[in-house]
C-alpha cells in the first residue's frame, strides 16, 4: 500500500469511527449519505433575478458533519443546468442564491441541492424544490409532458406535533412605505420539535408552498466514487497512460492555483489512478494548472472529475400554465426587475468574503535574487553559480540539477520543488534555457518542505516579469482549469431602509434563511412595504424533529 493509500485509509476509518455506520453490499462500511431539506424564498421568479435558498441536513444530529460544501443548481426536468454555484455547509447549514440566466426560457424548472458525497447514490437523492422562472423578453416555453400537480409542504399544526405556530402582524393593511411589525410565537410546539427555520415575505400568489416527493433511497452505498468533502471543496480525478488507455498508479501530480492566493499542491495517485486535492475556501473563479511529473515510460493524461453532477434525470415537466391573476403579478414582477437592474435597490450583502492572503504558500523566502540588481549575464546559469545565492546548478550523470544550499541533511536526500510562476517544472533544461531577461526574482527556502504527502530538499520559485511563465514550455501532460471556488457572497439579504427618492421595487420583501427563536419560542422581525400594491405573504418554512417540512403562512396587503 503507497502512502497515499495509506493516508486516506486512516481519514476514513476515523471518518467512519465516528459517525453511523452502513455496510455496503459489497461488505464495505460507509457512513450514511446526507438526507437535506431545502426551502426557497418564492416559486415565481424572472429570468435574470435571483433564486434564495436555505438547505438543512436532516440526518440525525448525533452523526458528524460528513459534508462541508453544498452544491446548488438550477436544472431543467431533464437535469441540464442552467446555472449553478457552491456553498459552505456550516453547522449542517447552508444559505445564498443564485443568479437566474437572463436567456432562461420561461417554463417549470427545479432548484437541487446535494453534497459530493450524495452524488455516490445518483441524482434521485437529491433535493429539489420546483420552481416557475418567466422570461418576459422571449416567447418560448419550455414544453411541458404532464398535468403534474406538486404535492403542499403540510401545515405547521399538520407537522405531527402538538400545537401550531403563529403569525401576526401589526395591521392587515398597509401603505405603502410602511413598517409592518411581525411576531411569531410558537409557544404551543412542544419543547425542542421544531429543528429548523426560515421565512420569506413575497408576493401571495408567489410564495414557495409546493414540494417534490420523491421515493425514497437507502442511504446504504456498495461503490464508493465521491468522499465527503469534510474539509471543504475538493477537486479529484484520474492519471491514464493516453495510449494504453491503463491508469497510472503511484505517480505524482501537481496542482497551481494561478493569481492572488497563489498555492500548489502535489499528491501521488492510488492503486486506481486517482487523485484527491483539499482546496482552500477561496471564492469566484481561479485559474488551475495540474500536471504531472516528467516520465519517459508513459504518456500521462489527467482526466478531472466535473465538479457538478452529470448525470441525467427525469423529472415531472407540467405545462407551463398561469392564472389571469398569476399573469398580472409575473407581469408587475417583470417590472420590478428591470427597476431593481436599473437602481439596485434590492439587497444588501449576507456574508463576508474570504481573505485571500496575496503571499506565495511558503510564507517568506529565505533569499531572493532579484536579477535588476546586478549587470546582465548572458544566461540563468550564470546568474545562479556567479553570484551569491542559496541554489546552484550541478551536474549529475551529464544533467543539470538544481540544488538548494542548506545546513540540514534532508537537503541532500529529496530534490528542490521548482516553480515557475508558482507551476512545477522538473525540467532543468526548459528553466536554464529562457532568458535572463524575462526573469524578475528567484525566491530560495534552504529547508526541507513538506507539502501534502511529498518531500522536498528546499524550493526555488521563478518569477517573470510578465506572468507568462518567462517562455518556458510547461508540462505537455498539464492541463489549465477555470475552476469555481466558493459562491461569491451574494445579495440575500433584503434591506429595509431604502430611499424615499428610490423605485423600491422589491419583489422578496424579507427573507431570513436561518430564523432564530427566543428562549421563549418567539421571534419578532419587521420590514418596509414596497411601492407595489397587492396581497403579500409572510411564509415560515421548517423542520420537525423527525425530518418532516411543514408550512404556516399570513397575509396582508399593501394598498
Amino acid at each position: 500500500m503507497n502512502r497515499k493509500n495509506y493516508r486516506y485509509t486512516i481519514v476514513l476509518l476515523l471518518l467512519l469511527a465516528s459517525s453511523f455506520i452502513v455496510k455496503g453490499q459489497q461488505g464495505n462500511a460507509y457512513p450514511a449519505v446526507e438526507k437535506l431539506a431545502l426551502f426557497t424564498d418564492r416559486d415565481l421568479y424572472i429570468a435574470g433575478g435571483k433564486v434564495r435558498f436555505s438547505a438543512f441536513c436532516i440526518t440525525n444530529d448525533s452523526l458528524r458533519e460528513l459534508s462541508r460544501v453544498l452544491y446548488a443548481e438550477i436544472v431543467s426536468p431533464e437535469g441540464k443546468r442552467m446555472a449553478g454555484s457552491k456553498f459552505p455547509l456550516i453547522n449542517k447549514a447552508a444559505n445564498g442564491c443564485l443568479n437566474i440566466p437572463k436567456d432562461n426560457i420561461t417554463g417549470t424548472f427545479y432548484l437541487r441541492v446535494y453534497t459530493k458525497y450524495m452524488r455516490n447514490l445518483g441524482p434521485a437523492s437529491f433535493s429539489y424544490v420546483p420552481i416557475r422562472i418567466v422570461n418576459p423578453f422571449r416567447k418560448d416555453v419550455l414544453a411541458g409532458s404532464d398535468t403534474t400537480i406538486f404535492a403542499k409542504h403540510p401545515k405547521a399544526d399538520a407537522s405531527g406535533g402538538s400545537g401550531t405556530i403563529v403569525i401576526s402582524t401589526d395591521k392587515n393593511e398597509y401603505h405603502p412605505r410602511e413598517l409592518v411589525n411581525v411576531s411569531i410565537d410558537a409557544g404551543s410546539i412542544s419543547s425542542g420539535e421544531v429543528q429548523r427555520l426560515c421565512i420569506a415575505v413575497v408576493p401571495d400568489l408567489s410564495s414557495p408552498e409546493n414540494m417534490l416527493p420523491l421515493p425514497a433511497i437507502s442511504p446504504l452505498i456498495s461503490k464508493l466514487a465521491y468522499y465527503p468533502e469534510n474539509r471543504g471543496l475538493s477537486i479529484t480525478g484520474k492519471l491514464v497512460d493516453s495510449a494504453s488507455g491503463k491508469v497510472i498508479s503511484a505517480a505524482r501530480v501537481n496542482l497551481s492555483i494561478i493569481g492572488k492566493g497563489r498555492d500548489f499542491m502535489a499528491i501521488q495517485t492510488d492503486d486506481s489512478g486517482r487523485f484527491f486535492f483539499a482546496l482552500p475556501a477561496y471564492t469566484g473563479f481561479r485559474d488551475l494548472f495540474l500536471g504531472t511529473a516528467h516520465t519517459t515510460d508513459s504518456h500521462p493524461k489527467i482526466l478531472v472529475d466535473n465538479d457538478f453532477s452529470t448525470l441525467p434525470i427525469k423529472l415531472p415537466s407540467p405545462v407551463f400554465k398561469l392564472t389571469p391573476t398569476e399573469r398580472a403579478l409575473a407581469y408587475h414582477m417583470a417590472v420590478n426587475e428591470r427597476v431593481r437592474e436599473l437602481f439596485n435597490t434590492d439587497s444588501l450583502p449576507c456574508t463576508n468574503s474570504v481573505a485571500v492572503p496575496d503571499r506565495a504558500f511558503y510564507g517568506k523566502p529565505s533569499d531572493i535574487l532579484t536579477f535588476d540588481q546586478y549587470v546582465q549575464l548572458p544566461s540563468l546559469e550564470e546568474y545562479l553559480n556567479e553570484l551569491p545565492s542559496m541554489v546552484k546548478v550541478r551536474n549529475r550523470k551529464g544533467k543539470k540539477y538544481f540544488k538548494v544550499l542548506g545546513d540540514q541533511a534532508e537537503m541532500s536526500i529529496y530534490d528542490p520543488l521548482v516553480l515557475v510562476d508558482w507551476v512545477a517544472v522538473d525540467d532543468p533544461e526548459k528553466i536554464l534555457a529562457a532568458s535572463p531577461k524575462d526573469i524578475a526574482r528567484i525566491e530560495v527556502v534552504n529547508k526541507p518542505y513538506i507539502k501534502g504527502d511529498i518531500n522536498y530538499g528546499g524550493i526555488v520559485s521563478i518569477i517573470s516579469k510578465e506572468g507568462d511563465f518567462a517562455g518556458i514550455d510547461l508540462p505537455k501532460s498539464g492541463i489549465f482549469v477555470n475552476y469555481g471556488f466558493l459562491n461569491k457572497p451574494c445579495k440575500c439579504a433584503i434591506d429595509k431602509s431604502i430611499s424615499p427618492a428610490t423605485p423600491d421595487a422589491r419583489n422578496t420583501l424579507y427573507w431570513n434563511p436561518k430564523l432564530t427563536l427566543n428562549s421563549a419560542k418567539k421571534a419578532r422581525f419587521s420590514f418596509s412595504t414596497p411601492d407595489t400594491p397587492g396581497h403579500y405573504a409572510i411564509v415560515l418554512q421548517g423542520i420537525d424533529l423527525n425530518g418532516k417540512t411543514f408550512v404556516s403562512k399570513a397575509v396582508f396587503v399593501v394598498k
